[in-house]
């Protein structure tokens, strides 16, 4: 069977395609595990826009609070201290005194029931409703926007 007179050449070329393929699965784990990154930075990202968006909406809330029950005595009602809130000063000077990256917030405040005459029904009866919305980006491509409400009983004298 064998030729004694053939010399026996040993395989060429193996090592070379072995190697290749070593080269393939570590540039392949390699982008793989980029993707992961990038991918763990955009969730940090939301996640830091989202918190400081959410910060945000709570303070225009608060500062509506003071607004409605002022420490100061006063004689108007809550239902009428709801119509005059304007947040827009406030709310400038929240975004405008710290480097945050979010738009002035919008504050609204309206009586509950709005569809009612205010007049008819009890103030303890009455309810305030203040929304903020608060939105935050990193100014290419991520954009968060958080939205809280607060429910206000309208009696200012509880």
């Amino acid at each position: 069977m064998f030729n004694k007179n053939q010399t026996h050449r040993p395989q060429q070329g193996s090592v070379l395609i072995v190697a290749l393929f070593v080269i393939l699965v570590l540039a392949l784990l390699a982008a793989n595990l980029t993707r992961m990154n990038w991918s763990n930075q955009d969730t940090l990202t939301r996640e830091v826009l989202g918190t400081q968006a959410w910060f945000l909406a709570h303070s225009s809330n608060e500062w509506a609070m003071t607004q409605l029950y002022p420490l100061t005595a006063s004689t108007s009602t809550v239902a009428e201290l709801c119509e005059g809130i304007d947040g827009s000063t406030a709310t400038e000077d929240m975004v405008s005194n710290n480097d945050l990256a979010c738009t002035a917030p919008i504050i609204s405040c309206r009586a509950i029931p709005q569809d009612l005459d205010a007049s008819y029904i009890p103030e303890e009866l009455q309810f305030i409703k203040v929304t903020s919305r608060a939105r935050c980006s990193d100014g290419s491509k991520f954009e968060v926007e958080r939205v809280q409400e607060v429910w206000l009983k309208g009696d200012s004298d509880a």
